[in-house]
C-alpha cells in the first residue's frame, strides 16, 4: 500500500507549515521555488521571486517596486529499495508561502518554507520521518545601484517520528502533519548581489546551522541532530533579452552538523546512530529562454555527491542522491499574475554498506520531483 503523507499543515496563523519530505542535496532541497528548480537550483544572482528568501535574499532588491504574494505547492517522490523491501513513503506535498513589499531601496516580507528532511516507511513497520521548516523574515537594501545586501532571521522548527523494532524504538504522534519529538530554534542568513556589468550580476549568501536543540516528547529524546551551515556563490549572465544563464556553486557543512544522532529514553541511551557525513559541493547550473512575452522555459542540471560515507549509510535515512536534471516554464498572464512550474528528475544512485552495522547492505534511491507556484504582483 502506498503511503501519502501531507508534508504540512495549516498553522493558526492560516499559514503553510512544511514537514517530512525526502530532501536531495543530503536533506536540503535541490531547489527551493519553481524558478529557481527549473534552473537546477541556481538562484544566487538575479530575481526569482519570494524564494529568495530560502535562497539569498538579497535578490529581493532586484525586484521591481511593488508587493509580491506567492502561493507554492511542491512534491517529491523517492523510491527507496532496501532489504526491507520498498519504502511505502512515496509521496510528499510541502506546500509554502511567501510575500515582499519592495519600495524604493528597500525590500521586506514574510514566508513559511519547508528546509528539508528525510522518510521512510517499510512493511515491517520500521519507519522514520524528519522535517525541518523556516518562518522566515527577509529584509534587502539597495545601498548603490549596483549593489544589494540582504538578510533574515529565521524561525527554525523540527520534528522527527521513529520506530526500530530491533532497538525497541517507538515514537510518532501518528499524525500527517508533525512529528512527535520536537524542537524550535533561530537562524540567520546574510547575502548579498552586485551588478559587475549591464549583463553580468555575482550573489552570495551565508546560512547559518540549524541551531535546532536536543528534539524531545517526553520520555524520548534525540541528541546531536541539526541542519548544516551552507555558503554560496553564484553569477548571473543576462545575455540579451530573453537569454538568461545562471549558476550557483555551495558548501554545505554537514561535517559540522550530522555526526553521531542518539536516542533516549528516559535519560538512558537506546541506541547512537553514528553517521559522520562529509561536507558536501553543490553545482547548480541553469537556462531561462523566453519564448514568447508570455511563456518563459527553463533547463537546468543540479549535482551534490552523496554526504553519506558507505560505512554508515543507514535504511532509514538513505540521503544519498546525486545527480537531478530539472525543467520548467513560466507563464504570465497579465502583468499581474504568473504560474510557475518546474520537474526535477534525480536518476538512482545505489550505495552498499561497508561498516559492520550495515555491511553487504544494499540502498537503492531515484527521485521525481516537481513544484508549483501562483505569483501576484500588485
Amino acid at each position: 500500500m502506498q503511503s501519502k503523507k501531507l508534508a504540512a499543515a495549516l498553522a493558526a496563523v492560516g499559514l503553510a507549515v512544511p514537514g517530512a519530505a525526502v530532501a536531495t542535496n543530503g536533506m536540503i532541497m535541490e531547489g527551493y521555488g519553481p524558478i529557481a528548480a527549473g534552473m537546477g537550483g541556481a538562484s544566487m544572482a538575479y530575481d526569482n521571486g519570494t524564494a529568495a528568501m530560502a535562497n539569498n535574499p538579497a535578490t529581493l532588491g532586484l525586484m521591481a517596486n511593488g508587493s509580491r504574494a506567492d502561493i507554492m505547492l511542491g512534491f517529491v517522490g523517492p523510491d527507496v529499495k532496501t532489504p526491507l523491501g520498498t519504502s511505502e513513503a512515496d509521496a510528499f506535498y510541502m506546500p509554502a508561502i511567501g510575500y515582499v513589499k519592495k519600495q524604493d531601496r528597500l525590500a521586506y516580507g514574510v514566508g513559511i518554507y519547508g528546509q528539508g528532511g528525510m522518510g521512510t516507511e517499510y512493511a515491517n513497520g520500521d519507519m522514520a520521518q524528519v522535517s525541518v521548516g523556516r518562518v522566515i523574515f527577509p529584509v534587502a537594501y539597495q545601498v548603490t545601484d549596483r549593489f544589494n545586501l540582504g538578510g533574515s532571521v529565521d524561525f527554525v522548527w523540527s520534528g522527527m517520528d521513529l520506530k526500530v523494532g530491533a532497538y525497541g524504538i517507538d515514537f510518532a504522534d501518528g499524525s500527517d502533519f508533525t512529528g512527535e519529538a520536537k524542537g524550535y530554534a533561530l537562524a540567520a542568513k546574510l547575502g548579498f548581489t552586485y551588478t559587475l556589468s549591464d549583463t553580468l550580476t555575482v550573489g552570495g549568501v551565508y546560512q547559518t546551522a540549524g541551531n535546532l536543540p536536543d528534539l524531545k516528547d517526553g520520555s524520548y529524546k534525540v541528541v546531536g541532530f541539526d541542519m548544516p551551515a551552507t555558503v554560496g556563490l553564484g553569477l548571473a549572465w543576462q545575455a540579451n533579452d530573453r537569454l538568461l544563464l545562471a549558476a550557483d556553486v555551495k558548501d554545505v557543512l554537514w561535517g559540522d552538523s550530522m555526526n553521531t544522532v542518539t536516542i533516549y529514553n528516559n535519560g538512558v541511551p537506546v541506541a547512537p546512530f553514528q553517521q559522520d557525513w562529509d561536507d558536501q559541493i553543490v553545482a547548480a547550473l541553469g537556462v531561462s529562454y523566453k519564448l514568447t512575452d508570455a511563456l518563459t522555459g527553463r533547463v537546468g542540471y543540479n549535482y551534490g555527491k552523496n554526504p553519506i560515507p558507505d560505512e554508515f549509510v543507514n535504511y532509514l535515512w538513505p540521503a544519498i542522491m546525486e545527480d537531478h536534471y530539472t525543467a520548467g516554464f513560466g507563464y504570465a498572464f497579465a502583468n499581474r499574475s504568473e504560474l510557475n512550474f518546474a520537474v526535477s528528475v534525480a536518476p538512482e544512485v545505489t550505495v552498499t554498506g561497508t561498516g559492520p552495522m550495515n555491511e553487504g547492505m544494499v540502498i537503492e534511491h531515484s527521485q521525481v520531483n516537481w513544484q508549483l507556484m501562483y505569483s501576484l504582483k500588485y
